[in-house]
């Protein structure tokens, strides 16, 4: 296919791309689906996080796109966010899309962001329009291929189909606007590459044909993945919905693979069933045949074919038949332990993972949701009935669970009802945890009577003088618990009072379903709510597992399953496994800001292949993960996996080193590094080399400013005389090497020393690349900050105005910096960096000038500015990155410092334009623009007050960002 265009036409053939990295990356709205009554996870939570919560915020207020041919477009009105929006077209509910029908949502979505004329292209040229077109231009995940869904090329298929019918109608119609650019996005090599393919086999035939231009490249982002497995992921969560009929009858409706099956509609004696239900949750006995009873009674025969399969479920229930124990249905599957006549099978709902999710729920219009770091744990309460030891013990450990992880948790053990709802209404919490005594539909006495008349009940925890806690209360929080776990079914002794406690008689199951569902209409997230009498250490089994999943980063559906496996094998004789009743999507995460996340169950090394794999994409997650320190831990998890033989792998010695670099861990970075120099050094390049002597010029720097010493008047320490000379010469020795490798790039391999350097100045320098020079000009601004009287106690003592060293190094970072100005093309996008430090350094030597050096003019430096600073804003809303963005802010304080009197705007400004570039970069990039920041100052020291006020400014803005 040619790839010829005619440029004036107004409506041209659209040009796909497809990209492979991290979605923050896109260059345009983001185009992702929603099904209707899920929640915001993968994707699309991670895209709501980089909008600011807006896309949350919708879905909070009930206006979020689910049923087919349903959308909403957001957007930044600064149009600085990464991706600068969304595009959210309802899919529909789960398992009923296909590829038709989602090419219908494809080009309802495309139809209205090209009606708001939203998504426009950031262009580089001024002209938006051909020939009186708007072109819009838009980025799109694979829609609709998660585990269960549509093959990438039916999602690929299907969304070139929406958008050149969307493409159509906007020309039949006239309206302005015409769709001229595609950007497919996804995270993983592998299915990039597949829909690449997809892409071309797609223009190749029939409808498509001639309708698109294609680029036939794979264009790489930051955050980018590859694995070796390329299948999709196992234990994908099937849907099952059951409905209950009003003459008692159930109907299901099962998503089996990628196909739905036709209802089935099984009748049931509601009676006989509901007496196999009643003996089976009234114990926590395990009762095998009554499970396998109503397994059979309740399941249609098609779907009890299918049990076997290693497929997780989500139960859509309704109110109906919410309150059967479908957890605790058997199949007598074959999994068994043991052998002979002692033989145990393995439950159905421990070999898979089962939650439930409320059909048909009310939920309210509005729902903030909690985001503090609290949890409100209750562990019985003065009810008046029986005491439950095991209930006030569950409660101490689950909030020994919850401090340990970060939560603010002081437990209410044995509490008034006063305590409990004045404690409930102090605050929002993220968490709440209730075990006591519960009631269900529960006789009480109606408003305005002494007695109980039967016309008022309720169902809740049980506080005790006639108070009830319900989901009513919680429901009357201003913001809602994201998660809430209910247990009132721990098996209570008689009370001393003789006080008979309310008898639910084989109803705990109804109590869990109905407090689950008037939760989940209040908008809780997850509910976990035990369905029937439970044995107590069984019930502290799975609450401390559950929690410590939840808090370690594990899904809402993997916790549950991890809790029901770890209680069945602990406690193979109850069934208390199955006494949770867990409703909530199974891929929510609990996570907060402050809580050190794992990621789960280890995950052993199978081959050094693996281990190579691995480690090259945490290299690459360090570009867009604010969170290095779980990188850096993996990191050394796997290094420490790795046996004697796979670490004598030279190659696999520098892929660490230069992993554990881009974390900053430069010791170790040094250390694998020697490690490979030792064994032949055949695998390192010159550009390792390179990184090997930044690094060591980076840690004396970071050594000697952070080490021991006096304290200086601005309350930084100051280093002795020894601190200051070893760091110096160290550089010194580093920079000499430098200079070497651009005069002979190949003496690092024919092994000749570094020798003095031919060159006598920087400008007798060839053309070397911007990377050389940009690493002797950084070590340069390193050797004037250890010698700066402002750093050093012995320069400080003797003379502490004479800046003769630090500012020598000064000329020469300048000098160093603008040749690096100078080497880059017109297209490389480090020239603003490079002209950002270079104009930092001529500006500390305003502050420090040499005699008869020709410094630059103010006017000059605010022009050179000002006009960086137009295509640096460009280049970051084109192409967002770190560094892109990053750099805009360095010009914004740059440009204030080099006036007459910066200002806090400008401070605030680039302090936002920083905020911005943390959203998708990593803590280790923001480290170094703090130390560019700090660096300054220091230069500023007091002797600039202005200046000093506007730097001490940009660091507390800094040290804000989180």
């Amino acid at each position: 296919m040619s790839d010829a265009r005619d440029t004036s036409d107004p409506r041209p053939r659209p040009t796909v791309h497809v990209a492979h990295g991290d979605l923050r990356f896109a260059r345009n709205h983001l185009v992702v689906g929603h099904y209707a009554g899920s929640t915001l996870v993968g994707g699309e939570a991670a895209l709501d996080q980089l909008l600011d919560g807006r896309l949350s915020r919708a879905a909070m207020l009930g206006i979020y796109p689910g049923a087919l041919e349903t959308c909403q477009v957001f957007t930044d009105p600064d149009k600085w966010s990464t991706p600068p929006g969304a595009v959210v077209a309802g899919l529909g509910p789960i398992g009923q899309l296909s590829a038709a029908s989602l090419a219908r949502a494809v080009a309802h979505a495309a139809l209205t962001a090209a009606l708001g004329n939203l998504s426009i292209a950031r262009p580089r040229k001024a002209s938006r329009r051909t020939g009186g077109v708007l072109q819009m231009r838009l980025s799109s995940l694979l829609i609709a291929t998660g585990a269960g869904g549509l093959p990438v090329r039916d999602s690929v298929q299907a969304l070139l189909t929406g958008l050149q019918r969307a493409n159509d109608r906007l020309a039949d119609t006239g309206m302005a606007v015409h769709i001229c650019d595609l950007e497919v996005i996804e995270l993983w090599q592998d299915r990039a590459l597949q829909a690449l393919d997809a892409v071309s086999a797609s223009m190749s035939t029939g409808e498509l044909a001639d309708c698109y231009v294609l680029d036939p490249r794979l264009r790489e982002m930051p955050g980018r993945q590859r694995r070796l497995v390329f299948s999709e992921r196992d234990g994908w969560w099937q849907q099952v919905r059951v409905r209950s009929e009003d003459d008692g009858a159930l109907t299901f409706e099962a998503s089996v693979g990628r196909a739905g099956t036709p209802t089935r509609t099984v009748g049931t004696q509601r009676a006989l069933v509901d007496r196999l239900v009643e003996s089976l949750v009234d114990t926590p006995s395990p009762d095998a045949v009554s499970a396998h009873t109503l397994f059979e009674l309740l399941f249609p025969n098609d779907l009890k074919a299918q049990a076997p399969d290693t497929d997780n479920i989500v139960l859509v229930v309704d109110r109906g038949s919410a309150h059967f124990p479908w957890e605790l249905l058997d199949d007598h599957g074959a999994d068994r332990v043991g052998a002979g006549d002692g033989e145990r099978r393995t439950p159905l709902g421990v070999r898979r993972g089962l939650v439930r999710q409320l059909e048909g729920t009310t939920m309210r219009s509005h729902v903030l949701s909690a985001t503090t770091g609290r949890a409100f744990v209750i562990g019985d309460t003065e009810s008046g009935l029986g005491p439950l030891p095991a209930a006030q013990n569950e409660a101490r450990a689950v909030a020994k669970t919850l401090q340990d992880k970060g939560f603010q948790c002081d437990p209410l053990i044995t509490a008034s009802g006063t305590q409990v709802v004045q404690g409930l209404f102090d605050g929002a919490y993220r968490i709440v945890h209730l075990a006591g005594h519960g009631v269900f539909d529960w006789p009480v006495p109606a408003a305005g009577t002494d007695g109980v008349d039967g016309t008022a009940r309720v169902t809740g925890l049980v506080l005790g003088g006639g108070m009830f806690l319900t989901a009513g209360e919680i429901g009357q929080l201003r913001q809602v618990p994201e998660l809430v776990f209910v247990n009132c079914c721990h098996l209570g002794a008689v009370a001393e009072s003789g006080t008979a406690a309310p008898t639910l008689g084989g109803r705990y199951h109804r109590l869990a379903a109905s407090v689950a569902t008037e939760l989940i209409d209040i908008g809780v997230r997850a509910v976990v709510a035990c369905g029937w009498a439970v044995d107590d250490e069984a019930a502290a089994t799975f609450a401390t597992t559950f929690y410590d999943a939840i808090l370690a980063g594990e899904t809402f559906g993997d916790a549950v399953t991890r809790a029901r496996a770890e209680t069945w094998n602990q406690h193979p004789d109850v069934n208390t496994w199955g006494a949770y009743q867990c409703y909530g999507d199974p891929d929510y995460r609990l996570a907060r800001e402050g809580i050190e996340l794992t990621s789960g169950p280890a995950h052993h090394l199978a081959s050094t292949e693996q281990a190579r794999v691995e480690i090259e994409n945490l290299g690459q997650s360090v570009d867009v993960s604010r969170d290095t320190n779980y990188g850096l831990r993996r990191l050394h998890t796997l290094v420490g996996q790795l046996d004697a033989s796979d670490l004598a792998d030279g190659a696999l010695q520098v892929l660490i080193a230069r992993t554990y670099n881009k974390f900053g861990n430069f010791d170790l970075a040094r250390d694998y590094f020697r490690r490979t120099l030792a064994s032949g050094g055949t695998a390192l390049t010159v550009r390792d080399f390179e990184v090997w002597i930044d690094q060591t010029v980076r840690t004396a720097a970071t050594d000697a400013v952070h080490g021991s010493g006096a304290p200086g008047g601005s309350g930084i320490a100051l280093l002795g005389a020894d601190a200051v000379e070893t760091a110096a010469a160290t550089i010194e020795s580093s920079i000499a090497t430098l200079r070497h490798l651009i005069d002979d790039p190949g003496s690092v391999v024919l092994g000749s020393g570094p020798g003095p350097s031919v060159l006598a100045a920087a400008d007798a320098v060839p053309a070397p690349s911007i990377d050389r020079l940009w690493r002797v000009a950084s070590a340069y601004k390193r050797l004037a900050l250890v010698t700066c009287p402002a750093r050093s106690a012995a320069a400080a003592a003797a003379a502490p105005d004479d800046w003769t060293r630090a500012t020598a190094a000064l000329v020469d970072a300048a000098d160093w910096y603008r040749r690096a100005h100078e080497a880059a093309g017109p297209h490389d996008r480090r020239t603003n960096g490079a002209l950002a430090n270079w104009l930092a350094a001529e500006l500390a030597l305003t502050w420090r000038p040499v005699a008869d050096r020709p410094g630059v003019e103010p006017d000059t430096a605010r022009r050179l500015l000002h006009d960086a600073l137009e295509e640096a804003d460009e280049e970051a809303r084109h192409s967002p990155s770190f560094w892109t963005v990053a750099v805009v802010g360095d010009l914004v304080a740059l440009a204030a410092l080099w006036a007459p009197e910066p200002t806090r705007a400008k401070a605030a400004k680039a302090v936002d334009r920083y905020e911005r570039a943390a959203l998708i970069g990593s803590e280790e990039q923001l480290r170094q623009v703090r130390d560019q920041v700090d660096w300054l100052a220091d230069m500023a020291n007091s002797d600039h007050p202005p200046q000093a006020a506007f730097l001490r400014t940009l660091q507390e803005g800094l040290d804000a960002i989180t």
